[in-house]
């Protein structure tokens, strides 16, 4: 099935749900997760691809890299590059990701520096095993342009186990919660998490359609490999001077 890229506004993805069913034909997927087995306790024992009831193993694959991007590959975004990246309007679980590596450019090493206006905790996913201590999850962190912007402008980039257990130990909720408020710089890869995008079609086993999050765009950095913090005024870190790295001794 061929994909057209075209901006969709998030929360205005339509109401007609008879694609669900419909006579299109369904294009290759890969085959979902399998149920998590009981002896996957801690993120070290997760596989990359994941477990869980229909999970995305691709998508999976692209959430749990921990590779850190070299340093003069990193593209500087902006809020307005990440809103103007196009996305499609419907994602099916499992499709290749080749599509979006090509016209979106997943996997690109990027930094954008906002304000920190929420820190979430992320719940039990595919991508973490199902695990859902504070340990093993991940941390959302929602990013403004402005504080006095809303929720629905932000961009997300996310802060998982696997880096924080990759050297960065102390980027936990309880440390970079209090971070709220700052001009911070994320450092990561650029992914589009299209379990926020309606499927085209329902896999056998599927019994909802995905929803969308309160955002300008679903593409994230994500992981975070690089997080800083500016020590300085907003003008000298925008201009590249008073950026410290964030770490708890």
């Amino acid at each position: 099935m061929k994909i057209n890229f075209t901006l969709v506004p998030l929360g205005v993805l339509g109401l007609n749900l008879c694609f669900a069913g419909s006579a299109l034909a369904q294009p290759p997927l890969t085959p979902p997760t399998a149920d998590c087995p009981a002896t996957i306790d801690d993120i070290a024992h997760c596989p990359d691809i994941g477990c869980g009831e229909n999970g995305d193993r691709e998508l999976n694959k692209a959430k749990n890299r921990t590779d850190i991007p070299t340093a003069s590959d990193v593209k500087t975004k902006t809020f307005a590059n990440m809103r103007g990246l196009a996305q499609p309007a419907r994602w099916d679980t499992g499709q290749d990701r080749a599509t979006i590596r090509t016209a979106g450019k997943e996997g690109t090493p990027v930094e954008l520096m906002g304000f920190l206006f929420k820190v979430k905790k992320g719940g039990a996913e595919s991508c973490n095993c199902d695990l859902s201590r504070g340990v093993n999850t991940d941390l959302h962190l929602v990013l403004l342009k402005d504080m006095d912007q809303g929720e629905a402008t932000s961009v997300t980039a996310e802060i998982t186990p696997r880096i924080r257990a990759n050297g960065h130990s102390d980027w936990i909720f309880k440390n970079v919660n209090d971070l709220e408020g700052e001009f911070i710089r994320v450092t990561g890869w650029l992914m589009l998490d299209t379990k926020h995008i309606r499927q085209a079609h329902l896999l056998p086993t599927e019994k909802r359609l995905n929803t969308g999050f309160a955002r300008s765009t679903n593409w994230e950095i994500h992981p975070v490999t690089k997080l800083e913090v500016c020590e300085k005024s907003v003008s000298a870190c925008k201009a590249g001077q008073g950026w410290k790295e964030f770490s708890v001794p």
